[in-house]
């Protein structure tokens, strides 16, 4: 798992967090909008929001949208998808992030909207300096090496299985007084 906290003191900030699960080859993105901040330790906290399905998002992406998500780090382009599912639609992007006309890093943005209350709806949008972003490039390439890894170990377990469950079935195999198979 890697995750940014972008906290400010306008209370607007943004937490992202990507995470693998290589058993189901599926890689995650997470955000989640800012729910305070402490003025005196000059610190902002996201926990409140957490749970809080009109103040997070959590994003499941296919491998061939992790892979477009490192290709757009990789050569500096945009990345972007559309997912929709009974409750909601979800737009992603991820694009070079400039300031006064010079890229800076990349930005993230997901929009959530509700299709039985099109009024709801919610924006996160973080930015990811260089440094950053070559964090992400890097996470997305173990997630996606962790998923090919464990699918890997499962086929050499299924075709040891199926080695073992043929090798079973023609011990079991018995000739009868005549010579014939049964």
């Amino acid at each position: 798992m890697i995750s940014f906290y972008k906290p400010n003191s306008k209370n607007t900030g943004t937490a992202c967090s990507f995470t693998v699960n290589s058993k189901d080859a599926s890689i995650w993105s997470s955000l989640i909008k800012q729910s305070s901040w402490n003025e005196a330790k000059k610190i902002g906290s996201f926990s409140e929001n957490q749970n809080n399905p009109n103040k997070s998002v959590k994003i499941k992406f296919s491998l061939t949208e992790a892979a477009g998500l490192l290709d757009a780090l990789e050569r500096n382009s945009e990345f972007s998808a559309y997912h929709t599912s009974e409750k909601q639609s979800t737009q992603i992007k991820l694009s070079p992030y400039l300031r006064d006309d010079k890229q800076v890093g990349f930005s993230y943005m997901v929009s959530k909207t509700d299709k039985q209350n099109s009024e709801n709806k919610q924006s996160y949008l973080i930015g990811f300096y260089f440094n950053e972003a070559r964090l992400l490039k890097q996470f997305l390439s173990y997630a996606l090496d962790s998923v090919f890894e464990s699918q890997r170990i499962e086929t050499i377990k299924k075709l040891k299985n199926s080695k073992k469950d043929n090798d079973e079935d023609q011990n079991d195999t018995k000739v009868d007084n005549d010579g014939e198979l049964w």
